[in-house]
C-alpha cells in the first residue's frame, strides 16, 4: 500500500469502516451497548468474567433479539453518559429507571428489581454504628458524625441520601472521593485497610468482594432506614433521539422473554440472592 504525505491509505480503512458501521447501525436498527467495568454489574476479568448481572442482561437481549446486530462498546461510565448526552446512539444497561441523575435518557420497561443501597463497613465499625444510630441505620444522623470517615466512589450517586452527603460530608475533612477504575470495589479494600470507615452501595458489591478477596468476610452490610420499604427498578437507558425511541420499543418487546432467560436468572440468583425483590 503506497504512502502519501506520510500516511498509509491502509491506515484510513479502520476509520472509514467505523463510519460505515455507524451509518449501517442507524439504517439497520442495530443495538449499540455501552458497558463499563463495574463488578458485579459488568465483570471484565477473573473467575466471574462476563458473568455480571448486566453482562447477563445484555446477553439475554442478544439471545431474544437475534434479528438485530448487537454492538458492544467498553467505555468508562462517564464517557458513556457524555456520549448519550451528545445525542450519539448508545444504550446503557442496568440503569435505575427514571433516575433524576439521567433525565436525558429514554428508559425501557423494568428489567429486574433489587434492594436499595446500605452502609458497607467492617464488622467492628458496624457494631459501633448500629449501637449509636440504630438498625436499620438513620443515615442522616450517621452523616453528621465527624469521627467516621466516609468514602464516595467515582460516579456513585445515592438518590435521597445524596443531600445528606452534600450537606454534612462533601466538604468535610472526613470525606474522601474515590476515583479510578472499579472505585466502588477499591473503596471496600480501603475500609479493610483502615483508610476510611464506611461507604454506601448495594449489597451485591459486598458479595462480589467477598467472593474475590480473602478478607471479604470482614465486611458488614447494614440497611438504611431512609430506604425502608423501597425497591430499585433496573432498566435500560438509551439516547433520547429517534434511534433511541425505536430501540426502546424493540427492547420492550423482548423484556418478558429476557426476564425468564435462564442465564439472566442465574446471574440474578448469584449476585442478588434468592430473597431479592421480584
Amino acid at each position: 500500500m503506497p504512502i502519501k504525505n506520510g500516511f498509509s491509505l491502509l491506515a484510513l480503512v479502520p476509520a472509514l469502516s467505523g463510519a460505515l458501521l455507524s451509518a449501517s447501525a442507524v439504517a439497520n436498527n442495530d443495538i449499540t451497548w455501552g458497558v463499563n467495568s463495574a463488578p458485579p454489574f459488568h465483570i471484565y476479568d477473573g473467575e466471574y468474567k462476563d458473568a455480571g448481572v448486566c453482562d447477563a442482561l445484555v446477553s439475554a437481549f442478544q439471545q431474544e433479539l437475534p434479528q438485530h446486530v448487537h454492538n458492544i462498546r467498553k467505555l468508562p461510565s462517564r464517557r458513556i453518559t457524555m456520549i448519550m448526552k451528545r445525542n450519539k446512539n448508545l444504550c446503557f444497561p442496568c440503569v435505575i429507571k427514571n433516575s433524576a441523575y439521567n433525565t436525558t435518557f429514554l428508559y425501557s420497561d423494568t428489567t429486574h428489581k433489587y434492594a436499595p443501597h446500605g452502609v458497607i463497613t467492617d464488622r467492628d465499625t458496624g457494631q459501633y454504628i448500629t449501637a449509636k444510630y440504630g438498625y436499620p441505620i438513620q443515615f442522616e444522623q450517621l452523616a453528621k458524625d465527624t469521627d467516621l470517615r466516609f468514602g464516595q466512589p467515582d460516579e456513585r450517586r445515592y438518590g435521597k441520601l445524596q443531600p445528606f452527603i452534600d450537606d454534612y460530608l462533601l466538604n468535610a475533612s472526613n470525606f474522601s472521593f474515590i476515583s479510578g477504575q472499579q472505585s466502588h470495589v477499591n473503596v471496600l479494600a480501603m475500609i479493610l485497610n483502615d483508610r476510611i470507615d464506611y461507604t454506601v452501595d448495594y449489597e451485591m458489591v459486598k458479595t462480589y468482594y467477598q467472593r474475590t478477596h480473602d478478607d471479604g468476610d470482614k465486611l458488614s452490610f447494614i440497611p438504611i432506614a431512609e430506604y425502608a420499604g423501597e425497591v430499585i427498578e433496573g432498566a435500560v437507558g438509551c439516547t433520547r433521539n429517534e434511534w433511541g425511541k425505536r430501540t426502546i420499543e424493540t427492547l420492550n418487546s423482548a423484556i418478558s422473554s429476557v426476564q425468564s432467560n435462564s442465564e439472566f436468572q442465574r446471574a440474578l440468583e448469584r449476585w442478588l440472592g434468592p430473597n431479592r425483590p421480584r
